[in-house]
């Protein structure tokens, strides 16, 4: 009966030492995990940024080819737009309903309304996209040509690579010039390099 009273009284417990070893040890693992967490999320963010490039660019094709604003006129849409306003991607036609948008509503949000910085409502997997303000109207008022661009909102902490696509349909990238933290500036013009 002794020696069950004792190890009934017995409190087992860590030590001070343990217990910085495994703080140290969780340490080192966050030291590791944390960086590479980070660059995983900015990839990840780059990917989508570029895939939004694809889907203005695939938009601005169908809104040519099919002249869903029905003006009979070869021009393109130059506003991300919302189901109540006609001629732009979210709307092509009077009258619209989800079914007739060409891009997501997504885009809604994270348009910066050509602010030239990275400053949208809501960022599209940390992205904002603009109409590139150097493509400009023909002597009609109308877009021979669109460009679209996507920027980081927070440069080096949701991406580093600012992208582009034009009537060309290739998909240009420029690392952001902007400081760490800053909105991005919408970098990647005409005249940037295309993505690998």
């Amino acid at each position: 009966m002794k020696h069950k009273g004792y190890l009934a009284n017995s409190v087992a417990g860590f030590t001070l030492i343990e217990l910085i070893v495994v703080a140290a040890i969780i340490g080192v693992l966050l030291a590791i995990a944390i960086p590479n967490l980070i660059k995983a999320r900015i990839s990840a963010n780059e990917a989508n940024a570029r895939k939004s490039m694809q889907t203005l660019r695939d938009a601005e094709g169908e809104f040519l080819a099919l002249d869903l604003d029905g003006d009979e006129k070869r021009d393109y849409a130059n506003a991300i737009g919302d189901l109540s306003t006609p001629g732009t991607l979210r709307c092509p036609s009077s009258g619209c309903g989800i079914q007739d948008a060409l891009v997501t509503e997504e885009f809604e949000k994270a348009d910066s309304g050509g602010s030239g910085s990275a400053n949208c409502q809501r960022p599209k997997a940390g992205y904002c996209v603009q109409f590139d303000s150097a493509v400009l109207p023909n002597g009609n008022g109308d877009y021979d040509d669109f460009g679209w661009q996507a920027s980081p909102r927070r440069v080096n902490r949701t991406g580093r690579r600012d992208f582009s696509v034009y009537g060309d349909a290739l998909i240009r990238c420029s690392v952001s010039t902007a400081s760490t933290g800053s909105q991005g500036q919408f970098d990647a013009t005409r005249s940037a390099k295309a993505c690998d």
